[in-house]
């Protein structure tokens, strides 16, 4: 769907509605209950599911049809925390040898990427957009 995200209709009650538009009486209502944190979940991924269920809690935007999207959330963060190790760990580059192309050539040393970088930029990307969903930017 193209275009600007529905406003929810407690929002628009709150706001007072501007375009004066019918209030969806058919919206569906999930109730508002803490998920439990699935078991399959990595220690990182379940640490960060008990810190954002109490955050999103007292926000009181928490419900029953957000686990699914919690637990990719979660995920997530802890793919973000592995890739930070894994920079710390073998830095942001890598020096590589290339094979000498013919015989009597020099081989060359290039410097390369670590592909840990771009899984990180990927990995914040992905954050960032479930971040939007649960109103935390």
């Amino acid at each position: 769907m193209a275009g600007r995200r529905p406003k929810p209709t407690h929002l628009k009650v709150v706001s007072g509605n501007p375009g004066k538009r019918a209030l969806n009486k058919r919206e569906p209502k999930p109730k508002k209950v803490t998920p439990s944190c699935p078991e399959h979940l990595s220690k990182a991924s379940s640490v960060a599911w008990g810190k954002l269920c109490v955050l999103l809690d007292r926000m009181g935007v928490l419900t029953e049809a957000d686990a699914l999207a919690l637990e990719r959330l979660c995920d997530c963060y802890a793919e973000i925390l592995e890739c930070r190790e894994l920079i710390e760990r073998d830095g942001r580059t890598y020096s590589s040898v290339s094979a000498a192309k013919k015989e009597g050539d020099e081989p060359q040393f290039l410097m390369k990427a670590n592909p840990a970088v771009a899984m990180l930029a990927d990995a914040d990307r992905r954050f960032k957009g479930y971040l939007v969903e649960f109103g935390l930017t």
